[in-house]
C-alpha cells in the first residue's frame, strides 16, 4: 500500500472574511475569490449581528469598509 499525503483545502468563509477586518479598515475582495453578490448579501445579512460595512465596486473587486 502506498503511504498518502493529505493536502489541506483552505474554505473561503464570506462571513469569516468580513468580520476579519478591523473597524474603520478598508479591503479589496477580488472578485475572483468571493463574487461581489456574495460579499454583498453577507454584509446585510451581518448587518442583523450589529456589523456594518460599506461595499462599492473597483477594478480589483469589491472595496469593504467595516463602519461599525
Amino acid at each position: 500500500m502506498e503511504n498518502k499525503q493529505t493536502i489541506a483545502v483552505k474554505v473561503i468563509s464570506p462571513a469569516a472574511t468580513l468580520k476579519s477586518i478591523s473597524v474603520g479598515e478598508t479591503r479589496v475582495i477580488r472578485s475572483r475569490d468571493i463574487k461581489e453578490n456574495i460579499v454583498r448579501s453577507t454584509a446585510s445579512r451581518l448587518a442583523r449581528y450589529g456589523y456594518t460595512f460599506y461595499t462599492r465596486m473597483c477594478p480589483e473587486g469589491v472595496l469593504v469598509t467595516r463602519t461599525q
